[in-house]
């Protein structure tokens, strides 16, 4: 017994060794948690389909429940007169005499070993309750070495896919397949049953400026349900972590997302993606009820591994960076050279011919180089717009948030109006077409106020949730009813039309000017 070193097998062999040491007809071993309850047991005697008739497995409660705090054995002819007694659920078979003797690991209590109605007589024995205490003290020796072995085996998987997530996240496509990676071999290295990561609604928002985390990635229970869900960082378990990047054990979470961890109260880890000096995301993986808590060192395992992947992440994204510059700076180069040579070249050569045009006596050879110099201006405008595309691809790399920072900056900073602006929800989710329609609106209805309104204070306020809110308050003049300049006001109605939205133009009480541009988020 005591070489056997998987923890699983030992517990198994303890209990048939008690059983036949004693003749005992059943017999189980229960393993003590952090609150005194039973967070796993092991049984012998039962079949599994009497098993599954009773249910639930006992969790600590009655007379199984008072050894777990006492380190001396308890001997019953009748378990049923025992004041701590609650009975048995139905189905349950008779049991009458009982013998308990703890399991103490190093001076504490891992457990208790539980054995019930000997076959050749009524009660156990004193010789039963000394052999089997003798057995307890051996079962502890050989408990202590399987669980020492499996705390070897499982520092060395988790060293090892610590080492193999770097090399997989730095040849992951992109940043989602390396959140799946993460999110896997998390919920195997844990062996939970749920697994999700969660990042900020906006990644290039520092921390302390985030207010929504969504669900990126998710595997395990529910993770189609799970996935794209969002989770407020006030209030929330991982919001909590996110802020403080402290890792949490806990089997209570504020605000869930839903189909993970509302359904009970469920052990869960919660770990921040640390790197550097700032929060990457969060990583929970959450266990079924049924499994066993998880503990400070399971937190030890999770916070190196996540550490790692963290670094790996921000060493992938930086070499994706480092090539998006590169082929920046070769798009920079193309088109400098299209630009200073190519287009240079077509041009002489163009005016070349349009000198020899001028001395064609012949109709006919005119017409075919008037055809060519056509093409080469045409070839020159086509080489102008390749120019222009190959130095708007970084431009599209911006995101909206910055986009109507930008062009707010733009018209108001070296005037004398005061400006406000305010940005709240996922901006993130808004699509390349809708942001266009959304800073041309801004960038109208600002310049308006900047220009013609004689405002001193404006305010912008973009808003996401579940459709993009844009409104632009000044405390100008307003807009006369006589004002026939309104096509930039006609344009913004126009594209709100376009997208199912609405536009409304309004007299605040305090005077001025109100646009308030209302259009729906398209589907994801």
């Amino acid at each position: 017994m005591v070489s056997d070193v998987d923890l699983d097998a030992t517990l198994k062999r303890i209990i048939t060794g008690a059983m036949e040491l004693t003749g005992a007809r059943f017999g189980a071993l229960g393993v003590r948690g952090p609150d005194d309850s039973l967070i796993s047991f092991v049984y012998a005697g039962i079949d599994e389909v009497a098993a599954n008739t009773i249910g639930h497995h006992p969790v600590g409660k009655g007379v199984l429940g008072s050894l777990l705090s006492r380190s001396g054995s308890l001997q019953l002819d009748d378990l049923t007169a025992h004041l701590a007694a609650v009975g048995f659920p139905e189905h349950h078979p008779s049991m009458d005499a009982l013998l308990g003797v703890p399991i103490i690991i190093r001076q504490k209590v891992f457990g208790s070993l539980y054995l019930t109605e000997p076959t050749s007589r009524a009660a156990f024995s004193e010789a039963d309750g000394i052999a089997v205490r003798e057995l307890a003290s051996a079962a502890a020796v050989a408990i202590d070495n399987a669980r020492l072995f499996d705390r070897v085996r499982s520092t060395a998987q988790w060293t090892e896919a610590s080492r193999m997530i770097t090399t997989a996240l730095l040849s992951a496509a992109d940043l989602h397949a390396r959140l799946q990676l993460i999110t896997v071999r998390a919920c195997e290295l844990t062996e939970a049953e749920q697994a999700i990561v969660l990042v900020p609604s906006e990644a290039d928002l520092p921390v302390d400026e985030v207010d929504i985390l969504v669900v990126s990635t998710a595997v395990g229970l529910y993770a189609d349900e799970v996935l794209g869900q969002w989770v407020p960082v006030e209030g929330s378990t991982t919001g909590a972590v996110f802020r403080s990047g402290t890792p949490v054990i806990t089997a209570a979470f504020g605000h869930p997302p839903q189909a993970f961890t509302d359904a009970g109260r469920r052990p869960a880890i919660v770990m921040p993606l640390r790197s550097e000096h700032t929060v990457l995301g969060v990583v929970a993986v959450a266990r079924s009820s049924d499994q066993p808590p998880f503990d400070a060192e399971h937190l030890d395992l999770m916070t190196d591994f996540a550490d790692q992947a963290a670094r790996a992440l921000t060493l992938a994204s930086a070499l994706e960076h480092a090539r998006y510059l590169t082929v920046l700076a070769d798009r920079e180069r193309i088109g400098h050279d299209l630009h200073d040579h190519v287009i240079q070249r077509l041009f002489a050569a163009g005016l070349d011919l349009q000198g020899t045009i001028a001395r064609c006596r012949s109709s006919e050879i005119t017409d075919r180089l008037n055809r060519t110099v056509t093409d080469l201006q045409t070839t020159i405008q086509d080489i102008r717009t390749t120019i222009f595309e190959l130095q708007s691809t970084g431009r599209q790399r911006v995101g909206f948030r910055q986009r109507i920072q930008a062009a707010v900056a733009d018209l108001t900073e070296n005037g004398a109006v005061v400006t406000t602006l305010r940005m709240s929800g996922p901006m993130s989710v808004i699509g390349d077409d809708l942001a266009g329609h959304a800073e041309s609106v801004i960038l109208e209805a600002v310049s308006n106020a900047v220009r013609h309104s004689g405002a001193t204070q404006l305010t912008v306020e973009v808003a996401v949730a579940d459709e993009l809110d844009i409104m632009v308050t000044d405390d100008g003049c307003g807009i006369s009813a006589d004002n026939e300049r309104r096509s930039g006001l006609a344009n913004m109605a126009s594209r709100a039309e376009q997208i199912g939205g609405r536009c409304h133009l309004a007299t605040p009480s305090g005077g001025g000017t109100e646009v308030h541009w209302t259009v729906p988020l398209p589907d994801p």
